[in-house]
């Protein structure tokens, strides 16, 4: 049955559909991020040894890819935190746009219930004037 909230119920659904799907990309980023985070520790301690023999110039080589290193874990780490933040702000919209989505369904079907009732009551009138005019009938044919 279609009501006034029908095309309202089709669009908030669409935005509901539309923030789960971002809500969803934006885990996949930050999963993707933890990993790359991951990665760079892990080659951040590789580069963290310190050798035991070897020229100055190895060991300033050695320091400076460490200090690489540090700066890719950070931007990594960066890349993560901003993550969880867009994960919360999209976990907001999507709870907000689930809200105004049952907001309409419940409008909605209070509508439908509403339209019923009428209904009901129409089919009742009817049936009720129906039911006179054949008692009515029936008592002509009686006399």
């Amino acid at each position: 049955m279609k009501t006034k909230f029908s095309s309202i119920v089709k669009v908030k659904k669409q935005q509901l559909d539309n923030a789960e799907i971002h809500l969803s990309k934006a885990k996949q980023r930050q999963q993707e991020h933890q990993k790359l985070y991951e990665l760079s520790y892990q080659q951040l301690r590789t580069l963290s040894a310190i050798p035991h023999s070897g020229s100055s110039n190895e060991l300033k080589h050695n320091l400076a890819m460490a200090n690489v290193g540090k700066e890719a874990l950070q931007r990594a780490r960066e890349k993560v935190e901003l993550s969880e933040k867009e994960i919360t702000h999209y976990q907001f919209l999507y709870q907000k746009a689930n809200i105004e989505y049952e907001k309409m369904k419940a409008l909605e079907g209070q509508e439908i219930k509403e339209k019923q009732k009428e209904l009901q009551k129409a089919e009742q009138k009817f049936i009720d004037e129906l039911a006179i005019t054949r008692f009515f009938r029936g008592n002509k044919d009686d006399d």
